[in-house]
């Protein structure tokens, strides 16, 4: 039985408020003791002792071994950034040699051995990570050190790097496939912790390249397309290593309406698709490269579809759209005489297109095909989730006057959150004339305007300082580096990386990325990932239906012992999420699939109809989840009630963030004076339900219903009284 809080009286609410409103201490030191707050005991019995030489008062202390005991320091940091970490500890000779300090940071988690019988009594650094602002990141000790041994936990120390928060700046780099296939985790792995030392905070994953996809795209499929792996998705596999070190990931969408050659699979299957010269000719002067019509509806809807995939079907933080554009045959503008291009211009204007390219109304209608494009590729992404951000990085000036790729259109029209165009200058001089031309295209969103730069010669790191440091006075501090890839024997942009990041030069203070949403969490599970992601009972088997959701899906017939099958998921942010799940349909589908969300406030169960809706995110519910580091069951399908010769479908699981829970208006995981400000006496509308000595007022609106922390469509004595624990001492 769950035992109900304490009423809380209008004194005490009041008290709450004013609690809630103290100011919060900007400290560039934060130090958490055994005997704080912030300090907790997981699990075991650790004692207590004072002696000369601790942190503080006293320090805990157990023996190592069996069974594990485990502790906690948990710090409230006031803003986002990078943080040294170190611990304090009495050392003595039977101390364990191998301590293991488990910081969990933005990037997931890092564990570091410390021999604790040397240098105690003093500062141990463990490595500077990059921690979010508030309470939801920790530093754990546990006993599984040397045996028989006494470990100590005493105090953590977490110290500003440079004093201060982090700048609002992209910086990135385009990641080439040709990097990334065939590298193993632990390589990946050293990649990104190479970009991450560089100063680098967002990486550009090439998923749309080379002639093919490296995600199993139904889309592409369908339209003729193969990919490059049955059996391995890099979207998910690569983006997931480079998350968990801790940066941004776009997916870069590079070739848009590019197509390796007039003999790709789909230019074959669907030559009307493509963009033709006058001549009829689809074959451009760019490495025999053809091009889609951005005239032709469904070429246009297979990019469309492509896009969305990548915004609903994996976590990206931005997808970067490439090569939406016209090719060029020499001096350009000579493509869009296919036959829906033309007849399209017949239609608009009466006539057929001019034979001049440069033609102004021939221009502009193309430029106009070319920016619809875009406009619907951005509707795809939002529609998906309207925090993933959508870039681009057009080419050059030229691209305006030669390949129709008006990007201010994009800006000024509001279908485009960042642009770095291809500023790939050999000199400052040539820069700062291509960085002034392209100013001057959108004026009114400069802060829109990143720039491309070409850092892939081995040692022009001083060139690209000069042209950053340029772009950076005028106000335009995002950019991207091409490329990281291996021309040589040194990683291309080896030493941009280098030496960027030294005191003094462009990225010496460390740098966030400003357009991507910290409430931007979209997690998934699917049959193939394995026993920590998915979990079966007896009777489960592969599917031969098609609508799965990556390579496969899973099966049970009903009658006789029911069958479940459950989705783990570690969650990194508390809050409200929408929960998915993704089935394949048929005619002997269960009809009232049994779903269950194992949530915050306890288990809730939803019928799904798997005879219809196949292939899709089919909508279960939306639950409190608190957060986890460690993959816990949260949905779980089960055959109950489900005749023999009827199948039950279990394939993928998707949980979004839609808003924040436990009074944490904010997510920053603290519960403050920034958080009281939107409790208002208009949010407590509750009780709403009999039991609780309703009914109440309406539901809490979308700003109050943070403070439901029971979920019960209202807020009243029950949630004031939860907020009041939440908000501590």
């Amino acid at each position: 039985m769950t035992r109900s809080p304490p009423p809380v009286t209008a004194r005490a609410l009041a008290a709450l408020l004013l609690l809630l409103a103290a100011p919060a201490i900007q400290a560039q030191t934060v130090i958490v003791d055994n005997s704080d707050a912030g300090f907790s005991v997981i699990s075991g019995a650790w004692f207590t002792t004072s002696v000369t030489g601790q942190w503080g008062s006293d320090y805990r202390y157990r023996l190592t071994g069996a069974p594990l005991g485990e502790v906690e320091w948990r710090p409230t940091l006031p803003h986002t950034g990078a943080w040294q970490v170190a611990v304090w500890y009495r050392n003595a000779n039977d101390r364990p040699s191998n301590a293991r300090y488990r910081v969990h940071h933005a990037g997931g988690v890092s564990d570091v051995f410390v021999d604790q019988r040397i240098n105690g009594s003093t500062w141990v650094g463990l490595g500077s990570f990059t921690f979010n602002a508030g309470a939801g990141h920790a530093v754990t000790l546990d006993t599984d050190a040397t045996p028989g041994t006494t470990i100590v936990a005493d105090a953590v120390r977490f110290q500003a790097v440079g004093g201060g928060p982090m700048v609002p700046e992209v910086r990135a780099c385009w990641l080439t496939q040709y990097f990334y296939l065939g590298k193993s985790e632990a390589q990946l792995r050293a990649a990104a912790q190479n970009m991450l030392n560089g100063g680098i905070n967002t990486v550009y994953i090439a998923v749309y390249a080379g002639g093919t996809v490296y995600w199993p795209s139904k889309a592409y499929q369908v339209a003729g397309g193969s990919w490059s792996s049955g059996s391995v998705d890099y979207a998910a596999q690569v983006s997931s290593i480079f998350r968990s070190e801790g940066l941004k990931v776009g997916a870069w969408f590079e070739y848009g309406m590019g197509l390796s050659s007039v003999n790709h699979p789909i230019a074959v299957a669907h030559p009307d698709w493509l963009t033709r010269t006058s001549s009829g000719d689809p074959v451009s002067g760019e490495s025999s490269f053809v091009f889609l019509s951005p005239a032709h509806p469904e070429a246009m809807n297979l990019l469309h579809g492509m896009v969305g995939e990548l915004a609903a079907n994996y976590w990206f933080d931005d997808i970067q759209i490439d090569r939406y554009r016209y090719p060029r045959k020499s001096s350009g503008r000579e493509f869009g005489y296919e036959a829906v291009s033309s007849a399209l211009y017949q239609a608009t204007y009466g006539s057929a297109p001019p034979t001049n390219v440069n033609n102004s109304q021939w221009v502009a209608f193309r430029e106009g095909l070319v920016n619809s494009a875009m406009q619907q590729s951005y509707i795809a992404v939002k529609s998906a989730n309207p925090l993933i951000v959508v870039s681009s990085a057009p080419t050059g000036s030229y691209g305006v006057t030669q390949h129709l790729q008006r990007w201010s259109a994009w800006v000024n029209g509001g279908y485009m959150d960042l642009v770095m165009p291809q500023m790939y200058q050999t000199t400052l001089s040539g820069f700062q004339t291509e960085l002034s031309t392209q100013r001057t295209y959108a004026p009114a969103h400069w802060n829109k305007l990143g720039v491309g730069y070409r850092a892939h010669e081995d040692n022009n790191w001083a060139l690209v300082r000069d042209q950053l440091n340029h772009a950076r006075g005028l106000g335009h501090a995002h950019g991207c580096l091409w490329v990281y890839h291996q021309y040589s024997t040194q990683i291309a942009i080896q030493d941009e990386i280098d030496n960027l990041p030294l005191p003094g030069q462009p990225w010496s203070a460390a740098a966030y990325n400003p357009f991507v949403s910290d409430r931007l969490v979209q997690l998934f599970a699917d049959n193939l990932d394995g026993a920590g992601a998915y979990q079966e009972s007896a009777g489960w088997s592969g599917s031969a239906q098609t609508g799965f959701h990556r390579f496969d899906s899973r099966v049970a017939q009903g009658g006789g012992d029911t069958r479940t099958a459950g989705w783990n998921l570690a969650v990194p942010k508390a809050g409200r999420y929408d929960v998915y799940a993704w089935h394949t349909a048929s005619g002997n589908r269960n009809p009232a699939a049994q779903f269950t969300i194992s949530h915050y406030n306890g288990d809730s169960s939803t019928l799904v109809d798997q005879r219809v809706n196949g292939g899709r995110w089919v909508h279960l519910g939306r639950r409190i989840f608190d957060r986890s580091d460690a993959p816990l069951r949260r949905v779980t399908v089960s055959t109950a009630s489900s005749p023999a010769g009827v199948y039950t479908s279990a394939d993928a699981v998707k949980l979004v963030l839609s808003g924040y829970a436990f009074g944490d208006t904010n997510g920053d995981g603290v519960v403050n004076g920034i958080d009281a400000a939107a409790l208002t006496s208009a949010c407590v509308t509750g009780p709403q339900s009999a039991a609780d000595g309703g009914p109440g007022g309406p539901p809490p609106t979308a700003a109050c219903e943070v403070f439901d922390f029971d979920d019960d469509f209202d807020v009243d004595m029950r949630d004031l009284s939860a907020m009041q624990r939440a908000a501590g001492p």
